[in-house]
């Protein structure tokens, strides 16, 4: 063997090369680790004709993690701007892809974090770090889950042949479509038998109840909506996705849609993984949440959900959307335990991820779920460091209501004259009212038929009078008698003699059916307005009117709301949508008032100032009791109702001081174990001289340097004045314990009157925890950066 020379046209930001002339000495393996020696990357393993700087194709993979709209296409038309050449950019940054995915793979493999489902099992630290001795909280996890239709992928046209038919089907984000096709038909079948919901017992009006409510429900939701209306269409492969996460942002699992809308296998899939991996006591945040709990009912997975007592919920923004009863029941400010989370965890997901349409629309699927995966992985990362700030930020939260609300409602409830246990006993008559109001009483539609058929009647009796008055009294023109003037007075006899008849007939017509139904109803004296029967069938139409337009305006208030939430969106063309739909509401409350008005006892009217509040919504249950005057109620009185309102916040708050009493524990415990854990690890590569030592220990200097920045938030959370958990890391549930650890416990200055201590430095400022470990020397470094780089070359690329 001889050593070898050739020439590589390559492309770099940096240095401005054109040409590489590469030596290939007798020992080399491949030209691939050629070309890595001299920091560069082909796109194939074997004869490269081109290839890329290891740091342009690094600046780009840093462009889309920070930036994921940043096109390869983009980032190729600057290289052009130098180089014209295009063709390289797309295949080689996929490899450099690969390469990355491959090697952090091997990392957490040497670090133990390769288990089935470790990513969702262990990735939240602050959701998963069980530790020993901790306060039991109502739910072990919530999490939020919801579709995006935003990240299309265009299918192939039936006369093209897809080139790559490649299948990323090792991802720890994605579940295979093998898996969801399991969950497909499966809500066919009968409803479930009712079951007892906040207090309201199982009945037949309470089941009936609940399908009316949640009937509502689903007309308010697309997502909801019948199976067979959710198609997508055909031009699409991949139509979107369906993602969870937990309450702190980290990504659970995706789902690929295909070819539909939001069907029900998508969240049957993810509730099968929840229960599974998370196991029970779980809380689950859904936009239908209340419609989808009957779905899992009508599931297989109704069992093993009831055995590991599964809750749902609906997110808050949107739960607003959802009729009062329903709210009551499902939305996170009733329920226990929830604390203060909305759950509107994907809202902020999807809002971001929508960066990636123009990148992936048209990408193949194996490059689309490449993209994707690594998009998310780094949105982990970020919001993995947020967890310190989530949590110092949501105590703050919390203590701040519980500290300004707590004596408001003490003087409210003294003004109020009320007790805690008037709220309770008024919060359940509220259930009860709603368990019994249903629907309206049925009433006999040929009745109704009749009396508006009466109605008609003798409004057409008046027009024909009319009508025939004016024929009979018109007198022609009293001017000179012309051609002209005749044809004139012709013109308006012939006028009037046609709406006569006109009128006769329209009477005739009526009276036929009045007289028809007279016959099939039996009767042998014609209704008047001072009949009884009259009366009462004219009372349900007035009920039916007003109930039509209350109905019609709850479904344009709803609709505005939801257009609200979009006014974040950009491109989307909202605010002018919104103005028509002010337009509307303001027409409908002009209807809904003469309906009021015509009740009996009238209905107060409505002005837009009270439609356009935000609250309004909760009020239409009330509204649609025509039945009973509530308005003596005392939970129906505004003051008791908000003071009821603050009453379940504050609860809400203590939760939420609670569960993030565990969650700072937790995090501080898991930090420390890390520590330990990233010491060993880093002791026995160097020992057995790993090539992953270099790879290993660039991970670990960057996860410490992430883990100071978290520390320094859990101490600021120990510093608060509110700060009632326990300070210090513990022991994770099933785990040994260890000494007191000093890089994970920081002296705390002790302040005066309980202040806040002074923040601690930025991470800038803070020595690198990983320079205690003993230093390479030179040659042993170059060895074991050889090695890496004999490890990368010998990737398969295929």
């Amino acid at each position: 063997a001889e050593t070898l020379e050739y020439t590589v046209n390559v492309l770099c930001l940096f240095s401005r090369e054109t040409e590489l002339t590469v030596t290939r000495l007798p020992s080399s393996l491949s030209p691939a680790l050629d070309l890595m020696r001299h920091g560069f990357l082909a796109k194939t393993p074997s004869r490269p004709s081109v290839a890329v700087s290891i740091k342009t194709l690094e600046l780009l993979y840093r462009l889309r993690q920070r930036k994921a709209s940043y096109s390869v296409e983009v980032f190729t038309k600057v290289l052009c701007d130098y180089y014209q050449v295009c063709e390289i950019i797309g295949d080689t940054f996929e490899v450099y892809l690969r390469i990355i995915r491959h090697v952090d793979k091997l990392v957490h493999g040497t670090l133990g974090w390769d288990g089935p489902d470790w990513r969702p099992r262990n990735a939240c630290r602050a959701c998963c770090y069980v530790l020993e001795n901790e306060p039991p909280l109502r739910f072990s996890r919530l999490y939020a889950m919801d579709g995006n239709n935003s990240l299309k992928r265009m299918a192939t046209t039936a006369d093209r042949t897809a080139a790559d038919t490649r299948v990323l089907d090792d991802s720890t984000y994605f579940l295979s479509r093998q898996f969801v096709d399991q969950y497909a038909n499966e809500i066919r079948g009968s409803p479930p038998p009712a079951e007892a919901v906040n207090g309201i017992e199982a009945s037949a009006e309470s089941a009936d109840l609940r399908k009316k409510l949640l009937a509502q429900c689903v007309d308010n939701w697309k997502s909801a909506a019948k199976e067979e209306s959710k198609r997508m269409w055909s031009i699409f492969d991949e139509s979107g996705i369906f993602a969870s996460a937990c309450r702190h942002g980290l990504v659970l699992w995706i789902i690929d849609m295909v070819k539909s809308g939001g069907l029900a296998k998508y969240p049957l899939a993810t509730v099968a993984k929840v229960l599974d991996t998370i196991g029970k006591d779980t809380l689950g945040g859904y936009d239908i949440g209340c419609a989808f709990l009957s779905t899992i009912q009508r599931s297989s997975l109704a069992p093993t959900f009831a055995e590991k007592n599964g809750h749902f919920c609906v997110c808050a923004f949107h739960g607003y959307s959802h009729c009062h009863t329903c709210q009551m029941q499902f939305h996170p400010n009733n329920i226990t335990g929830a604390g203060l989370e909305d759950l509107e965890t994907m809202e902020r997901i999807f809002s971001a991820s929508n960066q990636l349409v123009s990148v992936s629309r048209y990408a193949s699927p194996y490059r689309r779920r490449l993209f994707l995966e690594a998009y998310f992985r780094q949105w982990d990362e970020d919001k993995a460091l947020n967890t310190g700030t989530f949590i110092l930020s949501n105590y703050k939260q919390a203590t701040d209501v519980l500290e300004h609300n707590d004596e408001v409602l003490r003087e409210a409830m003294v003004s109020l004259n009320i007790t805690d246990a008037d709220m309770d006993s008024w919060e359940q008559e509220e259930l009860r009212f709603f368990a019994q109001i249903g629907n309206e009483d049925e009433y006999d539609v040929h009745a109704v038929v009749y009396v508006e058929l009466l109605q008609e009647l003798r409004d057409l009796e008046l027009k024909r009078t009319q009508a025939n008055t004016r024929f009979l009294h018109y007198t022609p023109s009293a001017t000179e008698a012309g051609t002209s003037s005749y044809r004139k007075d012709l013109a308006s006899t012939r006028q009037l003699e046609s709406k006569r008849r006109h009128a006769n007939e329209q009477y005739e017509r009526v009276s036929l059916d009045v007289c028809a139904l007279e016959v099939e109803m039996g009767l042998t004296t014609r209704w008047t307005p001072s009949t009884p029967q009259y009366m009462e069938a004219l009372q349900y139409i007035k009920e039916r009117k007003y109930h039509r337009a209350l109905n019609k305006l709850q479904k344009l208030v709803t609709q505005q709301l939801f257009e609200l939430h979009k006014l974040n969106v950009a491109q989307t063309g909202m605010l002018f949508s919104l103005q028509t739909r002010c337009k509307a509401i303001q027409h409908a409350v002009k209807t809904y008032n003469a309906a009021a008005a015509s009740l009996s006892p009238p209905r107060p009217p409505l002005t837009w100032s009270r439609v356009a509040s935000f609250n309004f919504l909760e009020e239409f249950t009330l509204l649609q009791d025509t039945r009973n005057d509530i308005r003596d109620k005392p939970w129906s009185k505004p003051a008791i109702r908000e003071a009821m309102k603050l009453r379940h916040r504050l609860a809400r708050a203590q939760e939420e001081v609670s569960r993030l009493n565990v969650e700072v524990r937790r995090l501080h415990t898991a930090i420390c174990d890390e520590a330990i854990l990233f010491d060993d690890v880093l002791r026995r590569l160097n020992s057995n001289n790993d090539p992953l030592l270099g790879a290993t220990s660039d991970f670990i200097t960057r996860r410490r340097k992430a883990n100071d920045h978290l520390l320094t938030r859990i101490h600021q959370v120990y510093a608060l004045r509110g700060y009632t958990g326990v300070k210090g890391p513990g022991t994770r549930l099933g785990g040994e314990a260890r000494p007191p650890n000093k890089e994970c416990m920081p002296i705390i200055p002790e302040l005066p009157n309980g202040l806040l201590a002074m923040p601690l430095k930025d991470d800038e400022d803070n020595e690198d925890n990983g320079d205690d470990i003993d230093a390479l020397d030179g040659d042993e470094e170059q060895a074991s950066m050889d090695s890496l780089v004999q490890f990368v070359s010998e990737l398969a690329l295929s």
